[in-house]
């Protein structure tokens, strides 16, 4: 643990040979804290080698096959040899699994930087506060507790198990959910006094399942800060990783100088996160594909937006109390609002999913004249029905007389590359043409409108004015659009590399 209680940043190195593993630490000093170094991994080990290296804490780890790592159950006593003489070495910290039976090498190191694991890579055990107790009993200097959540209610119950024994007077704990539902916890850990957490040297690199990268564990999470006194907001979705929303959001907390943290919040099912809720002690939640429409029956109370269009993608969370409401109509009325007011405009949306539902119901009752035009007609008209507005086959784009285009469909996107839904010629100098799509953020449809002499907006407009609502409505503080602006698009680029 770093000075003041904080959770350092301990990176596991799998390279093959020892130089490659030197080579790493140097790279990456000045991002972590500990080195974990997976002896498993290296074929030509040199543990004197390592240590002459050192230039933070090391700590010395040599997984067997039944442990999720390489080194090969058939070759016990080697092992065992392997963790004696890192102990006698003076490593740092030493690993050693509970179900491996080396007492003496447990007793030897106890005291001195003893790590005492347990892994669990089918599920999460009921029983987890006796695994600890078990764990506990040889005075260990760290428990480590990895599980793997099959559900979202396995994190929540791993949360709230290491918030009990926080509390308890034990050995420091670290608990990890490994998996995309329990990401969570490697940045959570900090809530419940863990010493350190895993992080990867970077994308790609990942010594077990979930893993996420040094650079976006100290940037975008800032691990290091989090603290029993951290809020904690999060992003529900059943496919949530990739999301840009922890970038911007973590970047307004962090400008605003607010103790919180924003984490995603990946669910098999709507009604499992209902039951993890209590557990993942949030202070507010964005929801979403596919929870904005089934959030809602959890809700205690939703603004009338959210009621009139059956959906929520921002929930408050106010003493135990879950208040719905939604800034997805945000997303569309204030961009557009900067280049005109959309009342008694005509406005055609191509589209027919929950991003053109929400742009049509926004634009509606702020006065504009919407038709919303899709390939599946029966799905345009469902739309046009719940907004109260026109709806049109999409052929009939070509002879519709509108001000504003609002592009809800993926066409132009990263899954969709170079595609336009409508033709170069149908678009007219100085109308508004709004493209939700925000990877490519300069879209084939706005470089086209730019070329016909049309004022564009593009989706990452649209994703942080959403994002901004969100933000104000959890914390009551303005939000630094300018600064969210550039986390998105900073995290955009890091995806691409």
């Amino acid at each position: 643990m770093l000075e003041g209680g904080k959770t350092a940043i301990a990176v596991s190195l799998t390279e093959e040979t020892t130089a490659a593993v030197v080579s790493r630490m140097v790279a990456l000093e000045p991002l972590a804290d500990i080195f974990e170094v997976r002896a498993d991994f290296v074929r030509d080990l040199d543990q004197g080698a390592l240590l002459r290296a050192r230039k933070k804490p090391i700590l010395f780890t040599c997984r067997p096959e039944s442990e999720g790592g390489r080194f090969p159950d058939r070759d016990h006593q080697a092992r065992r040899r392997l963790l004696s003489e890192a102990v006698s070495r003076g490593f740092d910290l030493v690993d050693v699994e509970a179900r491996a039976g080396f007492d003496d090498v447990v007793a030897s190191k106890a005291g001195r930087g003893l790590v005492f694991s347990w892994h669990d890579f089918d599920g999460t055990p009921e029983d987890l506060d006796g695994i600890y107790v078990r764990l506990a009993a040889p005075h260990p200097d760290v428990v480590k507790i990895a599980v793997t959540a099959r559900s979202v209610k396995d994190l929540g119950r791993l949360l709230a198990f290491a918030a009990r024994q926080a509390r308890g007077g034990g050995p420091p704990l670290v608990a990890l959910a490994m998996g995309p539902l329990g990401v969570a916890s490697r940045i959570l850990g900090g809530r419940h006094g863990a010493p350190f957490t895993f992080a990867s040297p970077a994308a790609g690199r990942e010594a077990a399942p979930g893993q996420l990268p040094a650079a976006v564990l100290a940037g975008t999470y800032r691990v290091r800060q989090v603290s029993p006194a951290t809020r904690v907001y999060g992003l529900l979705g059943s496919d949530v990783l990739r999301s840009l929303s922890p970038a911007i959001q973590n970047r307004a907390f962090a400008e605003r100088g607010l103790d919180a943290v924003y984490v995603p919040l990946q669910a098999e099912s709507m009604d499992a996160f209902a039951e993890a809720l209590p557990d993942l002690d949030l202070s507010g939640f964005s929801v979403t594909r596919p929870y904005k429409g089934a959030v809602v029956r959890h809700l205690e109370s939703v603004t009338p937006t959210a009621a009139e269009s059956a959906s929520a993608n921002t929930v408050v969370v106010r003493d135990g109390r879950l208040l719905g409401l939604s800034t997805d109509g945000d997303g569309i009325l204030v961009p557009l609002r900067k280049r005109l007011d959309p009342a008694g405009r005509r406005v055609a949306i191509l589209g027919a999913g929950g991003a053109a539902r929400a742009a049509a119901l926004a634009l509606v009752r702020s006065g504009a004249r919407v038709t919303v035009l899709a390939r599946r007609a029966g799905q345009a008209a469902e739309v046009a029905a719940a907004a109260r507005c026109d709806a049109a086959p999409l052929p009939a784009f070509s002879s519709l007389e509108w001000d504003v285009l609002v592009h809800a469909t993926p066409l132009g996107s990263g899954a969709f590359p170079g595609q336009m839904a409508v033709p170069l010629e149908s678009l007219r100098a100085g109308a508004v043409v709004f493209d939700m799509v925000y990877e490519p953020r300069d879209t084939p449809l706005l470089r086209a409108a730019r070329s016909r002499g049309c004022v564009t907006i593009d989706g990452i407009e649209m994703l942080v004015a959403q994002a901004v609502g969100q933000f104000e409505a959890w914390t009551g503080a303005d939000a630094p659009v300018e600064g969210m602006t550039e986390a998105a698009l900073a995290a955009i680029e890091e995806s691409r590399e």
